[in-house]
């Protein structure tokens, strides 16, 4: 019988073996070794993921629209404008070039 681990080794562990228990500690979330050991606690990782959730929740996302999209492609009555498509990829090349010092 072959016991193999059930998770996926951190980066860390697997670079340094025995960077295992600093890898675990800069983790998402850390478990403390005193009196209160069920206590977990959640390092400013995680608060960062909730902001990111609430920003890109806030943005729009039609569901029926792209639905009505995928149908009329798989259908081939999907018309592509490639002016406007032109148009698009011009106005982004003109904003990456201007970025550039």
């Amino acid at each position: 019988m072959k016991i193999t681990r059930t998770t996926e080794p951190a980066r860390a562990e697997r670079a340094a073996p025995n960077a295992g228990s600093a890898a675990r500690s800069t983790g998402t979330a850390t478990q403390t070794a005193s009196s209160d050991q069920g206590r977990v606690q959640l390092s400013n990782l995680s608060s960062r993921l909730n902001q990111l959730e609430a920003q890109f929740s806030e943005s729009s996302f039609d569901a029926a629209k792209v639905s009505e999209i995928r149908s009329a492609i798989s259908e081939g009555r999907y018309q592509i404008n490639a002016g406007a498509v032109a148009d698009k990829l011009l106005e982004s090349a003109t904003q990456l070039a201007s970025r550039r010092p």
